[in-house]
C-alpha cells in the first residue's frame, strides 16, 4: 500500500497541533506495518524539520499558501497522485476538498473540528470562506473524513452535511515522555524568567482558546495567592492583539506572567512538568491536546466542560464554565490549597492519558485505508 500525505503547514521545527496529529501518526503507520510506503507530498522542500529526512519527499512548492492549496492545489495533488501511482491521497490537515476527478486511488482527508462554522467570528474571512465553500465540498468529492473526537464528527455532520457513515473518529494520541531531573526544569524556568509555583496555558493566543479568561482568572487568584506565576505558551494568532490589550491594558500590565512563545519539544516538557496545573479553559476545541500532555507529566489540568475536552479529560481533570472567570479561578486555588486533589488528578491523569496513544491512532486509520481499497476492489 503507497500513501501520500499531503504536509501543508508543516515547516520548520514549530509544531501546532495538526503538524503533531501528522507527524506522529505516520510514525505510526510506519511502526504498524513496515511495508506501507509513505510519500510525503511537501510544499517546503528547504524545510529543516527533521521528519521531512524519515520519509521519501514529493515537491509541491507552489502550495504554500492556502487560497492556492485549497484550490489549484488539487489539480497538483492530482497529478502528484497519478505519477507516484498512490493508493490514498491523505491530507490531513483538512484543507484539501480534492476538487479533480476520481481517477484510481483514494481521497481521505481528517478535519480536525468545524470551529469556522461554530465560532465564525474568532476566524479570519480567508478561513470561513474557504470552509464554507471549498471544504463543504469534501462530504462529496472524498472517499473518507477522518475526525479527532465524537464531538468534532457530529459537529461535522451538523454543520456541514456530511454523512455520519463516511466519517470516522480516530482519536489524537500522546508519546509518554521521560521524567526530566529537576536541575533541568530549573534551569529552563530560569531561561524565561519563571518560578515556581505556576500555572501553565499552551496554545495558541487566540480569542477562542479564552486567553482573556485566563489572565483574568490569574489575577483573580493571585490576590489568595501572591506568589503565583502564569506561563503562556504559544504564538500570537489572529485577534490576539485586541485580546490582549484588553485584559493587559494599553501599558501591558502583566505582572506574573511570562509568555514564551513558541517552544522547543524539550522546553515545553521541562514546563509542563514543572507546572502546578495545566488552565485550558477554551471555548471551543475538536480535541485539546495540551490536556493529554499535561496529563502525561503529571500535570493536574483545569480545562472547560464544553466541546470536545470533557471527552478528552473524563474524570481526570477539574472541568469549569470556560465563560465565568471566577469558576476558573476558585478551580486555580482549588489546587493550591488541596494537596490531596492535587494528587489525585495527578493519578488520573496518567491513567486517563495512556487510553490515547498514536498507535491506536495509525491502527484505526490503516482500517480506514484498507477498507477503501477492499471496497474498490469488490467494485472491480
Amino acid at each position: 500500500m503507497k500513501i501520500g500525505f499531503f504536509t501543508y503547514g508543516i515547516y520548520g521545527d514549530r509544531m501546532t497541533g495538526i503538524a503533531r496529529y501528522t507527524v506522529e501518526l505516520t510514525r505510526a503507520l510506519k511502526k504498524l506495518d513496515a511495508g506501507l510506503e509513505i510519500i510525503l507530498l511537501s510544499p517546503y522542500p528547504q524545510s529543516s524539520h527533521p521528519w521531512y529526512r524519515e520519509f521519501p519527499v514529493y515537491p509541491l512548492p507552489h502550495l504554500k499558501k492556502m487560497p492556492i492549496a485549497a484550490t489549484l492545489g488539487n489539480l497538483e495533488l492530482d497529478r502528484a497522485a497519478i505519477r507516484m501511482k498512490l493508493d490514498v491521497l491523505h491530507d490531513p490537515c483538512g484543507i484539501a476538498p480534492f476538487l479533480s476527478p476520481r481517477r484510481g486511488y483514494k481521497k481521505v482527508t481528517t478535519i480536525h473540528d468545524a470551529l469556522p462554522a461554530v465560532y465564525p467570528k474568532t476566524q479570519p474571512l480567508l478561513t470561513r470562506l474557504v470552509f464554507s465553500t471549498l471544504i463543504a465540498r469534501a462530504g462529496k468529492t472524498c472517499d473518507a473524513i477522518l475526525t479527532v473526537s465524537q464531538t468534532s464528527a457530529k459537529d461535522l455532520t451538523r454543520y456541514y452535511g456530511f454523512p455520519a457513515e463516511m466519517i470516522q473518529v480516530t482519536p489524537n494520541g500522546v508519546v509518554p515522555p521521560d521524567r526530566l531531573p529537576s536541575e533541568l526544569i530549573d534551569k529552563v524556568l530560569k531561561g524565561y524568567g519563571a518560578s515556581s509555583p505556576y500555572f501553565l496555558y499552551v496554545g495558541a493566543l487566540h480569542p477562542r482558546k479564552n486567553i482573556r479568561r485566563v489572565i483574568e482568572a490569574f489575577k483573580l487568584a493571585k490576590t489568595c495567592h501572591n506568589k503565583i506565576n502564569l506561563v503562556i505558551v504559544g504564538p500570537s494568532s489572529w485577534g490576539a492583539h485586541h485580546e490582549l490589550q484588553t485584559v493587559l491594558g494599553s501599558t501591558g500590565n502583566s505582572t506574573g506572567i511570562i509568555f514564551t512563545g513558541f517552544l522547543s519539544d524539550e522546553d515545553l516538557g521541562a514546563l509542563y512538568q514543572g507546572a502546578y496545573g495545566l488552565v485550558f479553559p477554551s471555548l471551543y476545541e475538536g480535541f485539546g491536546l495540551p490536556v493529554l500532555e499535561a496529563m502525561s507529566y503529571g500535570t493536574p489540568v483545569i480545562t472547560s466542560n464544553i466541546s470536545a475536552l470533557p471527552e478528552v479529560a473524563g474524570d481526570a481533570a477539574l472541568l469549569v464554565d470556560p465563560m465565568s472567570v471566577t469558576d476558573i479561578a476558585r478551580k486555580m486555588v482549588m489546587l493550591l490549597e488541596d494537596a490531596d486533589l492535587h494528587a489525585d488528578l495527578q493519578g488520573k491523569g496518567y491513567i486517563r492519558c495512556k487510553k490515547f496513544s498514536w498507535d491506536e491512532t495509525a491502527r484505526r486509520t490503516y482500517d480506514v485505508y484498507k477498507s477503501l481499497l477492499v471496497q474498490s476492489a469488490q467494485l472491480g
